[in-house]
């Protein structure tokens, strides 16, 4: 007996590449689920019985780009944003954040971490909105009440929630 549905990778905008099969949805599903993490797309399943089909579009990583001047604290956040399926790129200080940004070219939202001077954060802030301006920026603060005027967001340090949110929200 064949399998009953097909799996497939929507390819260069509209060709289908047949992946595997899956006796029921339910395996299809958890499959494509599977399939996804490791390279993120659209799937088709497809009903082989019924014609119907279903497509299913990953969602894609996003690419968080760290300035942090503390590298403990740097390293925590990178593991928090990895464990949000994140990808992470991390720098300790505005150097070599600049340094690296001249060999990198995709980022989708810069985070500036609450460690350092106020003045050092904020030229940071400036020079990345200035050099990348379609890109947002959010500032890890210590304290609502110190806020950077330039950055597209300002979360307080330890609000995870509504940083998690703000992820989610932007991907």
């Amino acid at each position: 007996m064949s399998q009953q549905f097909h799996i497939s990778k929507v390819e260069n905008g509209s060709s289908l590449r047949l992946i595997e099969q899956a006796d029921d949805l339910e395996r299809a599903r958890e499959r494509v689920k599977k399939l996804s993490a490791f390279s993120p797309g659209e799937y088709i399943i497809a009903n082989q019985q019924t014609g119907e089909t279903i497509s299913i579009k990953s969602h894609v990583k996003q690419i968080v780009f760290q300035i942090g001047y503390d590298e403990k604290d740097l390293n925590a956040r990178a593991e928090l944003f990895r464990r949000c399926g994140h990808h992470v790129i991390s720098v300790v200080d505005n150097i070599a954040a600049k340094h690296a940004l001249t060999s990198i070219e995709n980022v989708d939202v810069f985070v500036v971490g609450p460690t350092a001077p106020e003045e050092t954060r904020k030229q940071m802030v400036d020079w990345l909105k200035a050099n990348f301006p379609k890109i947002k920026v959010v500032a890890l603060i210590p304290s609502a009440s110190r806020q950077l005027s330039s950055a597209d967001y300002n979360i307080v340090l330890n609000d995870w929630d509504e940083w998690l949110s703000l992820l989610a929200a932007a991907g």
